[in-house]
This record gives structure tokens, sequence and C-alpha cells, in this order.
């Protein structure tokens, strides 16, 4: 087995020399540890732009900005995510001074994470109060109104909602964060050069707080390390954990594989624990104990409490573990503590995990659907959940011919989905399938999808939000009733995995008095004919997909109960999750 051995600094090393040292040595040696045992994980993510059409970006006049992309092809470190995301692009007009020596590849890096937001897509079309966000790398976006400006930091936003496939451009008219990446005068060369500018930085003057020092100069090791503890380094860089710690304190933190976070990954789609923030947050946190503890020192069933108040148990027979879990060999000291790398993630096991995916349904991955819409996934997955439940029988009939995929490409979307009742109400139960296939009652069912993903909780009281149709939807809250313009939320918070939320209500949304049938009207042709999809357009779905997992059954693979009566029976609930 390949050991690590502790690394000791002398005291008159100054403190970035002490680091070489500690990088080179200690860094060194775990790596090749880690790269023994551990498969390399890449974790630093960027969104998947590979829809976004290259014209579309040059009308747009922001394709400069998506030219340095390409700066991340031979990076084997980033993986590509499918998660929805929002980008803040600066215009051609604006100009980014990246010069041309060797430090100019990671200064680009970092400009593009200061501009990129992943998870979220942020509609900032009808703001008014003043909203943050975080990009990235951790900095600090706010959205304002000044005058008749709309402006992202001291930056003026151009256009604030440009849709694309999966996510949505913030388009600006420069750069930002750029008085926090200075650029150096080459005298010599009268040019200006890109400095380098690292996630975490380690200023050559002391600090007297450990509270920065301490994860600094953690965070400043695992980034030497390339691979084999990414995932924590992502993790950490985003957390608080900084604010717990008190000055003049020593720390030990547990640093977990990439491999011990791979565990929990699901293989194809289903749920990852740590796509839940405050559960990640109360994980990292919970890695870190008080003291400078050294593997020769600890006493075996040593106890020790954690900052998030969690205890943990020091075995020392026949290897060092803590709470059973194995500790690689060897200390890593860095300033005001010492890093312990372990081969699994600390209190977190099937049962923890489990209960967290009853809790956070909504962050649960999908199955990749070939039909009926591949390139609409949250249109696909809401339709075949749809199809199972009785209450649907119109609106499924409605989107099955008409060419919506186009309009709701992708996932990150809201859906007012009517109820039979609601289409019997306007004599729309009457009409044909395809009677919304096109024109205005292709609008009629655009305006029922509002782009981005909404919880009951944003459904705030007067707030106005705009329709796939380009109309608008006002929200009134009355006591337990949720209004969307004329129509009452009957059931709340359908969540539609990852993709998307659905709300069911009693009315049809935007039905034009001279568009609705007369009372002698045809009678209601049903179509049955699915849509034309050719067989080289399917994807294979793989037998792990199909067959059912767990205990509990797919609702988009298994029978639908039947219901009795006539009338839909109208219940409030919330939190219902489609699988």
């Amino acid at each position: 087995m390949v050991m690590v051995p502790p690394v000791v600094v002398a005291a008159t090393t100054s403190r970035k020399d002490a680091y070489t040292v500690m990088f080179y040595k200690s860094a060194g040696c775990l790596l090749l540890f880690l790269a023994g045992f551990f498969p390399a994980e890449a974790t630093l993510e960027l969104p998947n732009i590979s829809g976004i059409d290259n014209q579309f970006l040059r009308n747009l006049e922001v394709d400069n900005f998506f030219s340095y992309w390409t700066i991340f092809k031979n990076d084997n470190g980033i993986k590509i995510s499918d998660q929805p995301f929002t980008i803040l692009v600066p215009s051609n007009s604006a100009k980014l001074h990246a010069g041309n020596n060797p430090q100019r590849e990671n200064y680009i890096k970092q400009i593009i994470f200061d501009h990129v937001v992943l998870g979220n897509i942020i509609n900032i079309t009808n703001t008014t109060k003043e909203t943050s966000f975080d990009t990235l790398r951790g900095r600090t976006v706010h959205v304002r109104r000044k005058e008749d400006k709309l402006l992202a930091n001291d930056v003026i936003i151009l256009q604030p909602n440009v849709v694309v496939p999966n996510g949505a451009l913030i388009v600006l008219d420069n750069y930002l964060f750029l008085d926090e990446h200075p650029v150096k005068k080459n005298t010599s060369q009268g040019k200006l050069d890109a400095g380098l500018h690292p996630v975490v930085k380690v200023k050559d003057e002391p600090k007297s707080t450990s509270n920065t020092t301490f994860v600094e100069s953690v965070l400043q090791v695992l980034s030497y390390l390339k691979s084999g503890v990414r995932v924590f380094q992502h993790f950490l860089s985003r957390s608080n954990v900084s604010k717990l710690l008190e000055d003049g304190e020593d720390y030990t933190v547990f640093v977990p594989t990439d491999h011990a976070f791979h565990r929990w990954h699901p293989i194809d789609w289903g749920f990852y624990p740590f796509s839940v923030p405050e559960f990640t947050e109360s994980v990292i946190i919970n890695h870190f104990i008080k003291g400078n503890y050294r593997q020769e020192n600890i006493k075996d069933e040593e106890v020790a409490t954690t900052l998030g108040g969690r205890q943990i148990v020091f075995r020392k027979t026949p290897s060092l573990t803590v709470n059973g879990v194995a500790v690689v060999k060897g200390d890593t000291p860095v300033v005001k503590g010492n890093i312990m790398f372990t081969g699994e993630v600390l209190f977190v096991n099937e049962s923890v995990v489990s209960r967290l995916h009853q809790q956070h349904r909504d962050k649960e991955t999908p199955p990749l659907l070939a039909f009926p819409w591949f390139g609409a996934q949250f249109l696909s997955h809401a339709f075949l959940a749809l199809e199972r439940d009785r209450r649907f029988s119109h609106i499924t009939r409605f989107l099955n011919l008409a060419d919506l995929a186009p309009h709701v490409s992708g996932t990150g979307y809201t859906f007012f989905v009517p109820i039979d009742k609601a289409f019997e109400e306007v004599g729309l139960d009457k009409m044909p399938d395809n009677y919304l296939s096109n024109g205005d009652g292709l609008q009629i069912l655009l305006n029922h999808f509002v782009k981005g993903r909404l919880y009951d909780r944003d459904l705030k009281d007067g707030i106005e939000l705009t329709t796939l149709g380009n109309n608008t939807i006002r929200i009134v809250r009355q006591k337990e009733k949720v209004k969307v313009n004329e129509a009452t939320i009957v059931e709340s918070e359908v969540f539609v995995y990852n993709l998307g939320t659905m709300f069911y209500i009693d009315k049809v949304l935007f039905v034009k008095k001279e568009f609705l049938p007369s009372t002698s009207t045809m009678p209601v042709q049903h179509v049955t004919t699915q849509p034309s999809i050719s067989t080289s357009d399917i994807e294979n779905v793989p037998e792990e997909i199909a067959e059912e997992s767990g205990s509990q059954p797919d609702v988009l693979f298994a029978d639908a109960e039947a219901t009795t009566g006539n009338e839909p029976k109208v219940t409030v609930s919330q939190n219902v999750t489609i699988k």
C-alpha cells in the first residue's frame, strides 16, 4: 500500500514557501494514493449548451463570450451537466482583456464560472425588488432596478430573459466582477497581462483569524490534488462553514474521496442526496471538529463532537477509523489544523438517504424518454403522468395533437393543468382532438405554461407571471385558496421529477368568447392517432429503465386505479411527485 507520510515544514520557512513544500510533498503522495485506489471523478460542472444555435447567438450579439468556452474542450476536470441553467452573457461590445500569457487560461475559466448559475432558471423579467443569487464560483449577483434600468450589480441588463433550450440567458452590457479580476501591466511590452486568480487565494500576509485561514488552507491543498477529492472541494467552497470557526482555534477536517460521494450517485436516474443544498451543508459542517488531531496521538475510543453537534468515535484497531469509516494513513498538516482523508462520507447511510428522498421528491432525476417528444422531457413526462389520471382526458387528447414540443423543449417549466370539468364548462369537451393544435387554440395551451420551475411558496399574492403564450397570469392568495386569474388551484406542487412542477386548476385560462363553440356544436370526434415517430429517432431504452425498481410502482407504467362517478372529486393537496 502507498503510504502518505506526515509533512514537516521548518519554522523558518515563509508561509508561501511552506505551502509549496506542503503541496509537493503531501499532496503529491496523497494524489498517488487516491489515483491507485479511487477513480478520478470530474465534479466541476458546466451546463450543456449544445442545444443553443450558433446563429442565434450571433444574432443576439453574444457569440464572443461563448467562443471562450472552447478553453474547456480538453479539460478532463469538467463535467457537462443537463441541469437547467442561467448564464449572464456579456454582449459583444463588452471587452475582456485576457492577454496572451500562460495565466490567460485560468483567468478566462474563472470569468466564465463567474457568469454561470447551474440548477436554476432565473426569470427577472417582472422583478420589482432586489434579487440575489450566486454563480458557480460563489460570487453573488444582485439584481435591482435603478430608475428605468435593470442592473446586475452595477452592470446594465440589456435583455432579462432570453429563453434557450433547458435554460435562460441574461444579456449584459459588460462583464461582471472585473474589479475582482485585476490584470497586471507589463511595462516592458506595454500590454495588459491577466494574473492568476485561483478560486481560493492564500495571501502572503498573515491573518489573525482562523475562520478564513483554515478553510482557505484546506481548499488550497485540495485544489492541488486535481482529482480524487474534487467533490468535497466543490461543496466546501460553497459552504458557510468558515462562519462557525472561532478565532485562535485549530481544527481538523475529514475529507471524503470522490469515490465516497460517487456511491450515492444514481446509475442512470434517481435521487442524489447531495442535490439538496441544506443537507449537503449539514454534511460538510459535520466533517469538521475543533482541535488539531494527529493520528499518532489519537486514543482508542476517543470521542469528539463535530461543528454540527454530531458525535464521532475514533478506533485504532486494527487500523484507524472514525465512526467505523476507514481513515487514510498519514496526516496532511495545514495552517491552523490538519486534514485526514476518509473512504466514506460520515453520517450518510441508506436510511438517511431514504428519508431525505421522501422529503425532496422534486430533486429526483428522470429516465430519458424517447417518446412522445424526445427533445421535450418535461412535456413528455407530464403528458404520460396525466394520461394515467382520468381527470385529464381532455388536456391529454389536445396535447397529443398539438405541436407543443418546440415551444416547451427541455426542462424547467410550470404547467397549470385544467381538469376535465374545466373544459366541460366552456364546451371544449365537445371539440375534436385537433381543435387546439394550431393558431388561437395552440395559444390557449401555451398560456398554461410558464418558463421556470415554481413551488407553492413562489406563488405569492399579487405576483404576475408571463406565460409561453405571452399573456400575464396574476396570482391571488385568499386564505387556503390560491387563484390563477379566475381559476382555483385544486392540487398543488405535483412534481414531475426535477424537470418542473404541475398545478391542477379548475378553469381553462385565456379562452376568448369568440373561440368557444356555440350551443349547437358538432359532436366530439376523439382521434386516437399517436404522434408519428420514426424508429430511427428513438433511443433504445435499457432494460434497467424498463424494469420496476423498489417496492413502489411507477405511475408512468402502472395501471391507474379506476375512479367512479361522472365528475372528478376535487381536493386540495400538496407535494405530489410524478414518478
